[in-house]
């Protein structure tokens, strides 16, 4: 049974292999939105994993029936030690070898490594995000790295953050399926998060969009405050834009992001202007179209000025029907 599946290869409706964050860049590439090259690991290989291991099932059904929290924790302990010492089969091995293979060959910034990301089954629904449960891996090199990565992943799935998140939605652990996308890494000039309904007062006709220099993962872990904007939908115009600290660029250096000072004429300076930010909307809005909800959109822009989007979900913290009112 085939495990690893390029992600032009995949099924848009095919969440249970391959989870909502998959799914939802098979959807983007195929409505011809520019996204990264990558493969998927489907839910099988972590299946596999739960079903060759008696413990590890057993621990699942344990934590499921206990409302103990020091025990529920202590389960957490004990399931991440044994999916560490799991030894990944030779032939998904073989399989991820030959996905790499195809990803270096599609990829232009190969020297940059892989992204190695979660993919729950249960991940970017309207009613529940996973976002933020499970851990993400960048400028990932090595074959061996990138094993050791997806096994990361794998484990951050029983994290006590994600099992206390599972247990608080009353989502039972065993049904948790755990797939892994690695994706070639995009060289960003400037990274951004945006909301196609305006999250800060829950207007509809409004976008929030947020942006700083460099890659994007100093600013969705929140590590550096970035410039925000606020745009109207219909006509599209700028109404706010507040200036943020960006004192810190995530930069690839010996092989991994590193957070550097920014130069001060940086720091004072606008990441997006006002075309930059108009462009941004309206891929936003298109999105939002296609996937029929509000969407919270990851993306970046590449030296050349082409804007790449990472991902794309459902935002799950509306408040009832988006209002019309500012």
């Amino acid at each position: 049974m085939q495990i690893v599946h390029n992600l032009e290869e995949i099924q848009v409706d095919d969440v249970e292999n391959h989870g909502g964050k998959a799914v939802n860049l098979v959807k983007l590439a195929q409505s011809g939105f520019l996204t990264p090259a990558g493969f998927s690991i489907s839910s099988i290989g972590f299946a596999q994993m739960v079903e060759n291991n008696q413990d590890l099932a057993n621990f699942l059904k344990q934590a499921d029936d206990s409302e103990d929290f020091e025990e529920i924790l202590e389960i957490s302990e004990n399931l991440q030690k044994m999916i560490e010492k799991y030894r990944v089969p030779k032939s998904l091995e073989s399989e991820i070898t030959i996905g790499i293979q195809n990803l270096n060959e599609l990829s232009t910034s190969s020297e940059l490594g892989f992204a190695v990301r979660s993919s729950a089954t249960i991940e970017d629904h309207r009613d529940i995000s996973f976002a933020g449960q499970a851990e993400s891996y960048l400028c990932i090199k090595s074959f061996r790295k990138i094993i050791e990565s997806v096994k990361k992943v794998w484990q951050s799935a029983f994290s006590e953050r994600a099992i206390i998140y599972l247990k608080t939605k009353r989502i039972p652990l065993r049904q948790m399926k755990m797939a892994v996308i690695v994706q070639e890494m995009i060289p960003a000039d400037i990274s951004g998060v945006m909301f196609t309904v305006n999250v800060a007062n829950n207007n509809a006709n409004e976008l929030l969009i947020n942006a700083a220099w460099g890659f994007g993962d100093a600013l969705v872990s929140g590590k550096i405050v970035p410039d925000t904007y606020i745009l109207t939908k219909t006509p599209s115009s700028v109404i706010q834009r507040t200036l943020g600290g960006k004192n810190f660029t995530s930069i690839p250096k010996r092989g991994q992001l590193t957070l550097e000072k920014t130069p001060m004429d940086r720091q004072a300076k606008h990441t997006l202007d006002d075309e930059t930010l108009f462009d941004i909307a309206e891929v936003g809005l298109k999105i939002e179209s296609e996937m029929e909800y509000p969407q919270d959109i990851e993306w970046c822009i590449k030296p050349d000025g082409s804007l790449v989007i990472l991902q794309s979900r459902p935002i799950t913290t509306l408040i009832g029907p988006s209002s019309d009112k500012g």
